[in-house]
């Protein structure tokens, strides 16, 4: 998979409609980065850790919550930093919509 794959995936399902948002009120135009494959170590289990492709930062500084996508999975979930700066994979939540409403 690269980076355009799925970038393609997400624009695809939001049909370019980037007025979208959620109750937090994410400005996707902002949000939304060119997909980067990271490291995620699972908040329940510090020891698994899942090469993800982050798609999303709420905040332009990293903070917040993040959303990535899982292509083993083929699905979407979110992330968020641990006080150490892990990244840290909170679950996944189904489409890129689904998601972005969990947020």
């Amino acid at each position: 998979m690269t980076s355009e794959k799925v970038l393609n995936i997400v624009l695809d399902e939001i049909n370019f409609k980037f007025d979208i948002s959620n109750m937090h009120g994410v400005n996707l135009r902002k949000a939304l980065i060119t997909p980067v494959l990271q490291e995620y170590k699972s908040s329940m289990d510090r020891s698994k850790s899942f090469n993800l492709w982050t798609v999303l930062e709420a905040n332009e500084d990293g903070s917040g919550y993040k959303i990535f996508y899982d292509e083993e999975e083929n699905s979407f979930g979110l992330g968020t930093k641990s006080e150490k700066e892990e990244l840290l994979c909170l679950g996944n939540y189904g489409t890129f919509l689904e998601t972005l409403e969990s947020m």
